[in-house]
């Protein structure tokens, strides 16, 4: 079955909402971040898509280590509007409060101007998975933001966990491949 981007989204959050969260807490007080292991949810920033108050600094750390079996942690990247500040590190252990305890960080994908719309997907085979988003200021660091006509700001992407057996969903909608104006399908298994 095939539902817009917004009911994915919505669907996505109501799950997420179920997940171990702590947050950090943004200038505003707004809460940014979090500890997820439900295996499907929402990342986005505070106010989305309006502005958000900066500087604004969030941790989703993505916990795939409770699961059952084997899975592949994927971040649909749908909603990406940021053109800066947003990284996402695999671990092979993570420990939020305990530096000599995140094992094993690599690198996986950092948005640049140059590369913000030619990713669709970010995953990884490891338990966990830790995307940061930092920004001191709102002007120059989003796709799109035009006089306030059709502004978005910030992101509002989801994530799976997939069985690590078989084969991944190979097409996720994005900004850029959709339109700018949100209208891309996605089933209810982001797949």
């Amino acid at each position: 079955m095939r539902a817009g981007c917004a009911g994915l989204l919505l669907t996505a959050a109501a799950m997420g909402a179920r997940a171990g969260n702590a947050a950090s807490v943004n200038a505003a007080g707004r809460e940014c971040g979090g500890h997820l292991t439900a295996e499907r949810g929402l990342l986005s920033t505070p106010n989305f898509p309006r502005p958000f108050d900066v500087p604004l600094s969030c941790r989703w750390v993505v916990d795939s280590s409770s699961q059952p079996s084997p899975v592949v942690i994927v971040v649909y990247l749908t909603q990406l509007f940021v053109s800066t500040g947003l990284t996402f590190t695999e671990y092979a252990y993570y420990e939020a409060d305990s530096p000599s305890f995140q094992l094993e960080p690599r690198i996986l994908h950092t948005v640049t101007e140059e590369n913000v719309a030619s990713l669709a997907v970010v995953s990884t085979n490891r338990s966990f998975l830790v995307v940061d988003l930092t920004m001191d200021r709102l002007e120059g660091n989003h796709l799109r933001a035009a006089d306030g006509l059709l502004d978005v700001f910030g992101i509002n992407v989801t994530y799976n966990m997939h069985s690590a057996v078989g084969r991944l969903p190979d097409y996720s909608c994005t900004a850029a491949k959709c339109s700018m104006l949100g209208n891309c399908f996605a089933s209810a298994d982001y797949s």
